[in-house]
């Protein structure tokens, strides 16, 4: 391969309180068949060893230190003080298989269309399961990837490498936000990126206690803003009622269990305006539920519980419909 024919790629990191994690993330990029042609870890305000464990990749790692601002704005500090034609983003209590960027590459210089990619991943730790993914393979069509990424994210954010002139085209991950990534990916669909998704694995995907994405409800509700903010992208009126009804349905659920019955009635009651055949299972418990917190709070108690225990034995046997993926 011609040295020139080579594009430079940047592997980018954001940490925080990552000291148990941190090290094998690096060894795991440092050790790639193909090295990345810089890493550059922000540290956003650590206040464990982080510090003294970057201390040790001094001369492998650039380093850049930030007072805490969140992950989103880690990331894009990251990307900023980078300078490869593409970023390949890694947590930092996640690790990449050792052909990662080798396999991208390839497919960067077969496919110069394409502007985001992707792969396979697994999840490991707290839960250990293979992270969804796109049914075809190589490069997508975005319409289907549209439709698909509506009904669930299926891209796993550390096993993206992203073209930098469309990141500087689209501007930084939105920050503040627990769905930075899943926003980010309508946002390269609706500027025409093409993605490409690679079935082989690339990151294995660390799940543990201090996971940004343990707040459930505040990570539901960042969902439900990503589809409402772009689901003038779906074509498909059916499938955006249904996603809205399963995601209102979650919050409310999210919100009994937080003990926040007055709000969850009010989030059942909206999940209703989405009611439709399709939606027919969920609405049906959205509106029993409804009933059930608007009863006085002594009797409210025993239907509750009596209503949680059915809903659970309907989840089990599938009979509630949750958006699928083709």
């Amino acid at each position: 391969m011609p040295e020139q024919a080579r594009p430079s790629i940047s592997a980018v990191v954001a940490t925080y309180q990552a000291e148990r994690f941190i090290g094998p993330a690096l060894e795991s990029i440092l050790g790639q068949t193909r090295p990345p042609d810089e890493v550059v870890v922000v540290d956003d305000g650590s206040t464990d060893a982080t510090a003294a464990v970057l201390e040790r990749f001094d001369d492998r790692v650039r380093v850049v230190r930030q007072p805490n601002r969140g992950y989103p704005a880690a990331m894009n500090r990251a990307v900023a003080e980078s300078s490869g034609d593409w970023v390949a983003l890694c947590g930092a209590d996640d690790l990449w298989e050792p052909r990662k960027l080798e396999w991208q590459e390839q497919a960067i210089l077969t496919h110069p269309e394409v502007d985001v990619l992707f792969g396979h991943a697994v999840l490991f730790g707290a839960i250990n399961a293979n992270h969804p993914g796109p049914a075809e393979v190589g490069v997508l069509d975005s319409r289907r990837l549209l439709h698909s990424l509506f009904r669930l994210c299926l891209v796993c954010a550390p096993s993206v490498a992203l073209r930098r002139s469309l990141y500087d085209r689209l501007g930084p991950f939105r920050e503040n936000f627990d769905g930075d990534d899943y926003d980010y990916w309508f946002r390269c669909l609706r500027a025409g990126a093409r993605f490409y998704f690679d079935p082989r694995r690339l990151v294995n995907y660390r799940r543990h206690d201090a996971n940004v994405t343990n707040n459930q409800l505040a990570v539901r509700n960042a969902v439900h803003d990503v589809h409402r903010w772009h689901a003038d992208m779906i074509d498909d009126p059916g499938l955006v009622r249904e996603v809205n009804t399963y995601d209102l349905f979650r919050i409310a659920r999210l919100l009994v269990e937080e003990g926040q019955p007055a709000e969850a009635r009010q989030v059942f009651r909206r999940t209703l305006r989405y009611a439709s055949p399709a939606t027919a299972s969920t609405s049906l418990r959205a509106l029993a539920w409804t009933v059930v917190l608007s009863l006085p709070e002594a009797a409210r108690a025993g239907a509750g519980t009596a209503l949680v225990t059915l809903s659970r034995a309907v989840e089990r046997n599938g009979l509630v419909r949750r958006p699928a993926v083709p």
